[in-house]
């Protein structure tokens, strides 16, 4: 059975109707409109935003800009609710998009308290559903965008994002001397678990992969992918 563009609209208005009176917001039907140039703006491009979602963002107490048209869900409407999240449809505003260009991306598996710091240091926070998509992302953001990968499993990410001779992906811990490991190797994509730092530390250290350059170190040579 085929279906005219008339009737695939018509089946399309008849779902949301439905969603948004069992609860359901549409995004695109709302009238918010928020001044996203005095704090950190957040970027979902998910066309459902749960408080899984909004949690794993950082969203709370943040500006959130979302796709013209995304559902959120009744547990994501309560969770900008009680954390005062101020919503915008569409993308931000031309300043923010700048601002957010030139600081970075941290790209979330699962559960991820870095999520907040990133947040803070003006970073865009996308999430994954494991280290394979993660690092897929990553390369799409690279090169000329430092990008963070926050997991369970940061080597099992950076070992993957390696296997693009082009990307340098390197494990940070609370014990890497980042000086040494900028001058070194320069990583455009660092991986992390959260665990263990504290919101100053991450912010700190995403404040400096944003203003240090990804300029390949002088003397780093790196083996095509079919030598082995």
């Amino acid at each position: 059975m085929t279906f005219s563009s008339q009737q695939i609209e018509a089946i399309t208005q008849s779902v949301l109707r439905e969603l948004h009176a069992r609860g359901v917001v549409n995004a695109a039907a709302r009238n918010t409109s928020v001044d996203t140039s005095a704090a950190p703006v957040i970027v979902l491009q998910q066309k459902v935003i749960t408080e899984d979602t909004l949690s794993a963002a950082g969203a709370a107490g943040h500006s959130l800009a979302i796709p013209v048209g995304a559902i959120i869900t009744p547990s994501g409407h309560d969770y900008i609710r009680r954390h005062a999240v101020r919503i915008s449809s569409g993308l931000p505003s031309s300043s923010a998009a700048a601002a957010a260009a030139t600081t970075g991306t941290l790209i979330s598996v699962g559960d991820c308290s870095a999520a907040v710091s990133a947040a803070a240091a003006n970073w865009t926070i996308v999430t994954a559903g494991c280290e394979f998509e993660a690092a897929a992302a990553s390369e799409k953001l690279t090169p000329g965008h430092p990008v963070a990968c926050c997991s369970h499993q940061p080597s099992i990410a950076a070992c993957l994002v390696n296997r693009d001779s082009s990307v340098r992906a390197a494990v940070v811990t609370q014990a890497t001397d980042m000086d040494l490991l900028v001058s070194v190797m320069n990583p455009q994509v660092i991986c992390l678990d959260s665990n263990g730092w504290t919101f100053t530390e991450l912010r700190r250290l995403f404040q400096q992969m944003a203003s240090t350059t990804n300029a390949t170190p002088a003397g780093w040579h790196e083996l095509p992918g079919d030598v082995r």
